[in-house]
């Protein structure tokens, strides 16, 4: 699949004319989300800073409980999504959660992100920047994720998820400020102190002997395996 890298325009700066806040989940086989907590900051966090109409915490507990409540079989674990519209109108589906593989493969993506784009920091429908690789991932069901660097060939970030790397005894996760979504599992390991930030590049990705890990809401924190890179400038295969 060929990739118009002019077209996609790495100045991210992109006229949204409309997009939604998004929240995906982990529900339990009991129907608790053990970060709740932290997606509903998160989403209240984005709502008012792109001036989007915010109903109330408790309002938008209520409609998760109602659609967990309302999901076909409770027996399993369950992905809950969560979309916010400007207005504040919210549409909750879930569907039961698959098993992850083990070890899951992981690669650099080629298409290059832009550090000052805002947008990466909230987490909506509008992620043009995206686009291609949820294309490849859906083909390529060995991969979890393609990871992107910014300008400066620092890490940002995967499509759906954070991006870890083990330096001596510390696990290190890149700052906000390279570019990227601060994911709620990544608050939550920064918080309790299991990780910390730095900046990588590309360098420390590609060390042979680099132990990594990706995070987000819905999988928790696991080990990947890198495989060749799809090097900014490459097309996908």
């Amino acid at each position: 699949m060929k990739v118009d890298h002019a077209a996609i325009a790495l100045n991210m700066t992109t006229n949204a004319h409309h997009f939604e806040l998004i929240e995906t989940m982990r529900a339990d086989s009991q129907g608790q989300i053990p970060l709740l907590v932290g997606h509903l900051q998160r989403l209240q966090a984005s709502a008012l800073g792109l001036g989007f109409n915010w109903p109330g915490r408790v309002a938008v507990e209520q409609a998760i409980q109602t659609a967990l409540l309302n999901r076909a079989t409770s027996t399993e674990s369950a992905r809950v999504r969560l979309l916010m519209t400007p207005n504040g109108e919210l549409h909750i589906t879930t569907t039961p959660l698959p098993a992850l593989q083990t070890r899951p493969l992981v690669a650099l993506a080629p298409l290059t992100l832009d550090s000052h784009e805002l947008l990466l920091q909230h987490k909506t429908t509008h992620r043009p920047w995206y686009d291609q690789t949820a294309q490849w991932l859906a083909a390529h069901h060995d991969f979890f994720d393609l990871i992107f660097v910014n300008e400066r060939a620092e890490l940002c970030e995967g499509s759906r998820s954070n991006i870890y790397i083990k330096q001596d005894k510390d696990w290190v996760t890149p700052p906000l400020a390279c570019g990227l979504l601060g994911g709620v599992m990544r608050e939550h390991l920064l918080s309790t102190h299991q990780v910390r930030e730095a900046v990588l590049t590309r360098a420390d990705f590609e060390q042979p002997a680099a132990s990594l890990r990706l995070s987000n809401g819905l999988r928790g924190w696991f080990d990947v395996l890198r495989t060749e890179s799809l090097f900014p400038g490459r097309d996908f295969p």
